[in-house]
């Protein structure tokens, strides 16, 4: 008889027990792959849509809130902060650059941010078609959201999918950004006026013609002189400024990235010219505009320390520091994790004990049947490696049925729940998922290896005479 269909019969004749172990097998492996794709899942975004970023200066509240609002846009923010206060704190001497935020608006899920340029150059975003944004109302569309170039669409109030319309005024797409595996690629990007003016707030241009991009330039000096200089021609300047923001967007997208950031410093260190803006705004507005934060660039380690203290202690607004939040909230879902793992542990370990109790106990059963081979003359070795393959079987039915589990359920899941769907990671084989498969394996092998031995190494006379 061929040794495969005799494998075949063998498990055949006990399914029950050979259906326990493959389910147990089965459910610890995929159990060990959800944990092991969500772990890498969020330790990849958590590293990629952080990076660069050192501190959140928003609106007082949760500080974990702010960051998951901000960076992964996956919160609600805790409110909103005065532009022309902030401002003050970003002319701090150790802050490098900072980006402006404005939020509150999404379409079908896909939020729309409100920012300068200078959030498309931190995550080095290149264009795919069209341009950057030169006009309000003008928008930027990462890779995942279905909107075409020229496209027209209405944004609806709140940051998930189901808010009112606001119908007065609609979007329109000029560019497409190529894949970058961030978060940007689920965004709607646009400038902060568009965002303010669909919320009834005045445009920052009033206050401040250089919000495009926010940075501190490495002369300081020069650039306070030349503000000072030019200050009684400010709505030349103004102008000016425009045509130059025009020209640099065409410039960007002939070259189909966004410039190196040192191009496009700008100092907002005047004081003069910081005065002169509030009190316009005073004097002129009744609605002062108020975006939802800054993302904010440090100049050395230390300032990531000294910042927080003194925005939290003399401010109304809050600093929060991604490293810090992020670690509490890995130690918080770690917990968790390694309670699964060890579930899942338990489950490979049954699953392994349930082979060898299964060859095992039927090994005395199969006794005359073995004894039988043998006198037709299978050797040893043979009689070995038949009961090693029947374990060998059973653990490579567990494994792919695992495998099937795990990777539907991890679909499942990123469609269903809400804040994974929006992130829209898929099934990644990586190097720890292959040691739990290699470890799964070795230890169906090492189940029926005892089994196996003992198998191999009947007497036949004994065991015929028994039968006679």
């Amino acid at each position: 008889m061929n040794d495969i269909i005799f494998i075949y019969y063998s498990l055949k004749s006990r399914w029950l027990n050979c259906s326990l172990s493959i389910f147990l097998t089965a459910f610890g492996v995929a159990i060990a792959l959800l944990i092991n794709q969500f772990e890498h899942t969020f330790s990849k975004r958590l590293s990629k849509d952080g990076s660069g970023i050192d501190l959140v200066i928003g609106a007082k509240g949760s500080p974990l809130q702010l960051i998951l609002s901000t960076i992964y846009h996956v919160d609600i923010p805790p409110g909103n902060i005065p532009f022309n206060e902030a401002k003050k704190i970003i002319n701090h001497p150790q802050i490098e650059y900072a980006i402006p935020l404005a939020l509150g608006d999404n379409w079908k899920g896909h939020r729309i941010v409100g920012t300068s340029l200078n959030y498309l150059e931190h995550y080095n975003s290149k264009l795919e078609e069209g341009s950057v944004w030169k006009n309000d109302f003008e928008v930027v569309v990462g890779s995942s959201v279905n909107l075409n170039l020229d496209q027209e669409f209405e944004g609806a109030h709140g940051l998930f999918e189901g808010g009112d319309f606001h119908g007065d005024r609609k979007y329109k797409v000029v560019g497409k950004i190529k894949q970058t595996g961030s978060v940007i690629d689920r965004l709607i990007i646009t400038s902060v006026d568009s965002v303010l003016s669909i919320h009834g707030l005045d445009s920052l241009n009033e206050n401040d013609s250089h919000l495009n991009p926010i940075k501190h330039s490495d002369k300081d000096e020069d650039n306070k002189s030349h503000h000072k200089h030019t200050k009684n021609n400010h709505n030349h300047e103004h102008h000016q400024n425009g045509e130059s923001h025009s020209k640099h967007s065409e410039e960007i997208n002939q070259h189909k990235h966004f410039g190196d950031k040192k191009k496009n410093n700008v100092n907002l260190k005047d004081d003069d010219h910081d005065d002169h803006s509030e009190e316009h705004a005073h004097e002129h507005t009744n609605n002062p505009p108020e975006i939802t934060a800054f993302l904010v660039t440090t100049k050395s380690p230390i300032a990531n320390i000294n910042l927080p203290r003194f925005v939290n202690k003399e401010t109304s607004f809050q600093a929060a520091n991604p490293a810090v939040e992020i670690t509490r909230l890995t130690s918080m879902l770690g917990m968790g994790s390694k309670s699964f793992a060890i579930l899942s542990i338990i489950l490979i370990l049954m699953a392994t004990l349930s082979i060898f109790a299964g060859l095992a106990a039927n090994l005395e059963n199969r006794m005359g049947d073995l004894a039988t081979l043998r006198a037709l003359g299978y050797t040893k070795n043979r009689v070995f490696r038949i009961i090693i393959f029947e374990g060998i079987t059973i653990i490579i039915l567990g494994l792919i049925l695992g495998l099937l589990f795990g990777i539907t359920i991890f679909e499942i899941i990123n469609n269903v729940i809400t804040p994974l769907n929006i992130i829209q990671e898929s099934f990644n084989l990586t190097n720890d998922l292959i040691f739990i498969v290699v470890i799964v394996f070795i230890a169906g092998i090492a189940a029926a290896l005892f089994p196996a031995i003992k198998a191999s190494q009947i007497s036949v006379a004994n065991q015929l005479s028994r039968n006679i």
